[in-house]
């Protein structure tokens, strides 16, 4: 049961090429024969169709800030327009590709409620074929080498979303992110704390093989679902007046709200799923991945491309907030809470 509340995970892998400098310290020219360079990798080296390659000054802002919240691309690459900086898509969003970013190329894959072990064999595939067309700086005492030194070694960044709201609003994770450290973990905030889902991760890449640290990181985001899930039993157990009314409002406001910011409606979702892990909400059908999907829903990249069809529209329009609120009356229409009796 513990595994519900690991939202989604995703896997980044870091690259260099053996002869060039760094991004940061190559000059346009160079960087522009190398996003060429791994063009024809892809349409020589893989199957035809499976790379669509993009320049990043051709994208639109909406598309930009869809990728990012599916996973696909860094924030930081999202803001990037340099027409020698390039974007690739694998299979329409099985894995993405980032080129001359803060590294020479970046490869990513993100699922939704994915242990990342299984991510693995998608991401090192890929990787080698990238590798047969291109060289990767690679010391035998440092491993592949990257521009930030912690990166260094796999060059293999994994992370999961879990869900931990009990444990934010009880000031559990400070300490529980203390421990982490100590192990190679790292435990951060996504969308700043907003709905409760932190990321976990791990902090340099020397030392274990990929799949170990893949492993690692899940074995670590599944035992944070526990202690979450056994927070919710006891903050019923001894608070019921209290959990019941946050719940019960948290789902007025949500099935008579207008108008909201992402960041209240992100709270909205999280609540209502809390109630219903914990029996405080009835309805049907709307499971912690459910929760998941309507909080990336509720973005501004995903209202611009998936609700209103307009990649080119600005976050601050007032549509934004109007169609969040409508999103979530919709989801939670027939939901109702339940009296203790019941």
């Amino acid at each position: 049961m513990s595994a519900d509340l690991v939202f989604a995970g995703g896997l980044e892998m870091s690259r260099n090429d053996s002869v060039l400098p760094f991004p940061h310290a190559a000059e346009e020219a160079q960087l522009t024969e190398f996003l060429e360079r791994v063009e024809r990798v892809l349409e020589t080296c893989a199957d035809p169709g499976d790379w669509e390659l993009t320049p990043m000054d051709s994208l639109s802002p909406g598309l930009r800030a869809y990728l990012v919240e599916r996973g696909l691309m860094t924030p930081a690459f999202s803001r990037e327009t340099d027409p020698w900086k390039g974007f690739g898509l694998y299979r329409g969003g099985i894995a993405s590709l980032e080129v001359n970013g803060r590294d020479h190329i970046r490869l990513m894959v993100s699922r939704a409620g994915e242990v990342l072990s299984g991510l693995w064999s998608t991401l090192d595939e890929l990787d080698d074929v990238l590798e047969s067309g291109l060289g990767f700086a690679y010391d035998e005492r440092w491993g592949y080498l990257t521009a930030r030194a912690e990166d260094a070694g796999t060059g293999l960044r994994a992370h999961s979303l879990v869900h931990l709201p009990a444990l934010m609003v009880t000031g559990q994770l400070g300490s529980v992110a203390v421990k982490l450290i100590g192990k190679g973990i790292t435990l951060s905030p996504v969308w700043g704390g907003a709905g409760g889902l932190f990321q976990v991760s791990n902090k340099g890449g020397l030392g274990r093989a990929e799949l170990r640290i893949a492993e690692k990181v899940d074995a670590v985001s599944r035992q944070l679902a526990e202690q979450e899930h056994a927070m919710r039993k006891r903050l019923l157990e001894e608070n019921p007046v209290q959990v019941r009314d946050y719940v019960g409002r948290s789902l007025g406001v949500a099935q008579q709200a207008w108008s909201m910011t992402v960041e209240e409606a992100l709270g909205l979702i999280s609540a209502v799923q809390s109630g219903v892990d914990m029996g405080v909400i009835a309805l049907d059908g709307f499971t912690p991945a459910s929760a998941f999907a309507l909080m990336r829903r509720v973005q501004p990249g995903h209202i611009a491309m998936e609700e209103l069809g307009e990649p080119d529209a600005e976050v601050d329009d007032p549509r934004f907030d109007e169609v969040r609120a409508r999103l979530l009356r919709r989801a939670f229409g027939s939901a109702r809470t339940l009296d203790r009796r019941e």
